[in-house]
């Protein structure tokens, strides 16, 4: 009798074990599969891009000044300035230079390599959420088998 529920303890941490290794492994080819779908929606920026992020961010307060002055003073500021950025922006559209605004506002703080560190993180992240969430399915789990195992006992006592 005692050897039948040691047999049946080995086969249930034998259960657990497997249920913990598919978890960490679902878990991780699950952040693999997030992680490249976002990369496939969301590609790195183009050389020309991180380019003009890069002039954006080391000449912020000439772009900035710029971009907010009346139109007949961005003339003579263009003529001031060589860099081709200031005779592109006079040639846009509204809609161009609205897109090139919200682009400067968010190339103040930029970093070439802050793409490729939000894909780790991102990575990361979901890796870490989706195992979270395994673990608590697999405690969930254990906790219905020996409540379920335990009734099963209760049972047996009582029809004896």
């Amino acid at each position: 009798m005692e050897g039948e529920v040691g047999q049946e303890d080995h086969i249930i941490n034998q259960k657990e074990i497997f249920n913990r290794r598919v978890s960490f492994w679902l878990s991780f080819t699950l952040a693999i599969v997030i992680t490249w779908w976002y990369y496939s929606l969301n590609p790195p920026d183009s050389t020309e891009m991180r380019k003009m992020r890069l002039f954006f961010k080391e000449n912020i307060m000439d772009v900035a000044k710029f971009i907010r002055l009346p139109n007949d003073e961005l003339r003579e500021f263009t003529t001031l300035k060589s860099h081709p950025f200031y005779q592109t922006y006079l040639k846009s559209s509204e809609v161009e230079k609205e897109k090139i605004r919200a682009l400067i506002h968010i190339s103040r703080d930029y970093n070439p390599n802050q793409y490729w560190f939000n894909i780790v993180f991102l990575g990361t992240i979901a890796f870490a959420a989706i195992w979270f969430l395994g673990l608590i399915l697999e405690a969930i789990i254990i906790l219905v088998r020996r409540d379920d195992t335990e009734r099963r006992e209760r049972i047996k006592k009582q029809s004896r």
